[in-house]
């Protein structure tokens, strides 16, 4: 993301007046000077409204980003969470402004269009929701909103979805996964050991249940069930598990939360994703897709942020 200060000027065009000074033979009209030389004043420049940020050249006000704040701070005061924006919410919430930005532009760039009277439709419930027009102006005036600009704001939002649904849905609901369970311990000498009685003979995962430390899979024998790439929180131990043949089990495997010993129960190449997992792939989709899109996008962000 660039970052830079220049500020793209307006100016104001003013309509040129013409005086036209008739004179005869004789000399000027009465009462009217001769016409001179003197130079006309230089058209003034109109001020250049603040800026927050740009993106691909779509400016994002100052005033907009300061009411966006104001409408986040609403949204966490109504959570019970009354706190100023710190520099970090300021950072995020600019941020997310700028990622809409970027979606809706990808959106019409790809042709997608959302019909008036959807949008319309839209309004109109809002409307209805909060009671019908005073309720609905009361709510506007306090979310910082004009009618034009909370529509164009639904606009956007129903864009972006048209176009993170697209993405979502390309994600294959059906992949390569793995079913493993494994031990986790502190230290390198109990792993070591551990390791060493399951090399002798001992049943993983009789071992698990008597040394494994983590609560949430050893009482199953340290079962971590069927998973696709990338959906471990631990990566080594994800690595571990697809690179074992079923009924394998792993050297000790160092991670930042200990010590474990992996076991490969079975590995099937082409198998469905349980709904948590088709969920995390999804989401994991869109935010790589977002992260490329704002990567490659000219942004120019104008405010000091942390």
């Amino acid at each position: 993301m660039n970052r830079s200060i220049p500020i793209p000027s307006r100016r104001t065009t003013l309509a040129a007046v013409l005086f036209v000074l008739v004179t005869g033979a004789c000399g000027s009209l009465p009462g009217i000077a001769p016409a001179t030389d003197t130079p006309v004043p230089p058209t003034p420049s109109a001020t250049p409204e603040p800026l927050a940020a740009e993106v691909n050249g779509e400016r994002i006000t100052l005033d907009e980003f300061e009411r966006e704040l104001a409408r986040f701070a609403a949204g966490r005061a109504s959570l019970g969470i009354d706190l100023a924006p710190s520099p970090d919410d300021r950072k995020a919430v600019l941020g997310a402004m700028i990622e809409v930005r970027v979606v809706v532009q990808a959106a019409l760039s790809e042709g997608l269009t959302v019909e008036e009277a959807v949008i319309a439709q839209g309004v109109d419930q809002a409307r209805a929701a909060r009671g019908g027009d005073p309720g609905f102006s009361e709510w506007l005036a306090q979310s910082g909103y004009t009618v034009e600009e909370f529509t164009l704001a639904l606009k956007r939002q129903m864009l972006s979805r048209a176009l993170t649904d697209r993405i979502v849905d390309g994600v294959p609901p059906r992949g390569e996964q793995v079913h493993a369970a494994h031990i986790r311990v502190s230290s390198q000498a109990l792993a070591d050991e551990v390791r060493l009685h399951i090399a002798s003979g001992a049943d993983f995962a009789q071992a698990a249940r008597t040394y494994s430390q983590d609560l949430s899979t050893r009482a199953g024998g340290g079962d971590l069930g069927w998973f696709p790439r990338g959906w471990l929180a631990v990566p080594e131990i994800e690595a571990a598990a697809f690179a074992l043949a079923p009924g394998e089990v792993s050297p000790v495997v160092a991670a930042a939360d200990g010590f474990h010993i992996v076991r490969t129960l079975e590995k099937e190449s082409d198998r469905p994703l349980a709904a948590p997992a088709l969920e995390a792939a999804r989401r994991k989709a869109l935010h790589v897709w977002i992260d490329e899109k704002v990567a490659g996008a000219q942004v120019q962000v104008f405010v000091a942020l942390p």
